[in-house]
């Protein structure tokens, strides 16, 4: 008899153990399942800002636009889409803020004046001088 009692407190032991850490892998999943949700109410979503500049740079010239916020630099020019004979485009996802900048022809020539600013999500139409 004294070997049957062993068994039987072997088996209970192994379906305890095996309760707690069935157990415990559920709450591991909700707590994983309540983080992603938070996650996404803290991010805030991009808004779509453009620069048109109206200047013609003639044949083989390109407009540039350097400053600071959305991803441009002081140093180094992005080029601008050409729209139109006299129109060139630069737009980028901003999630907030605003974004300095100046329009340069062939990344070398800047413009006359003040820096431009334009909110994030708004357009600026700019008629650039150099």
């Amino acid at each position: 008899m004294a070997a049957e009692k062993k068994s039987t407190n072997k088996t209970t032991t192994k379906t305890a153990a095996a309760k707690k850490a069935a157990a415990k892998k559920p709450s591991v999943k909700k707590t994983a399942a309540a983080k992603k949700p938070a996650s996404k109410a803290e991010s805030k979503p991009n808004k779509l800002t453009r620069v048109i500049a109206k200047f013609d740079a003639g044949w083989g010239n390109a407009l540039f636009i350097r400053g600071v916020g959305a991803g441009l630099d002081w140093q180094k020019g992005v080029a601008m889409q050409s729209i139109g004979p006299d129109e060139w485009l630069w737009e980028q996802l901003v999630p907030n803020g605003s974004v300095c900048f100046k329009v340069l022809v062939n990344d070398e020539i800047w413009a006359t004046g003040e820096d431009c600013s334009v909110l994030a999500g708004d357009t600026i139409i700019c008629h650039p001088q150099f």
